[in-house]
């Protein structure tokens, strides 16, 4: 299985969508700012969305998807819809 995920800083509102085979250990690696490329954008991210996939091929395309055209939308309304309640969105 292959993961496609969407984090968010929710100090800033920047956002990263990627994609693995092991979101807990993606994440954990984010967090930690060991991942090259959200080191110096995301602080403290936080997963919005993820979905599963059954082959990296297609978990791929997805990212893609998310990082262009209507996907980009559909991306903005999927961290609208995921941040947490109590934080103010916008």
């Amino acid at each position: 299985m292959y993961f496609v995920y969407i984090l968010v800083c929710m100090e800033t509102r920047r956002s990263y969508v990627g994609q693995t085979d092991h979101l807990v250990r993606r994440f954990r690696l984010h967090g930690e700012g060991t991942t090259r490329t959200t080191r110096d954008r995301l602080i403290d991210p936080v997963v919005v969305h993820w979905e599963m996939h059954p082959t990296r091929a297609e978990a791929m395309r997805r990212e893609r998807y998310f990082k262009a055209g209507s996907g980009h939308r559909l991306k903005q309304k999927l961290i609208a819809d995921g941040l947490p309640m109590f934080l103010p969105k916008g």
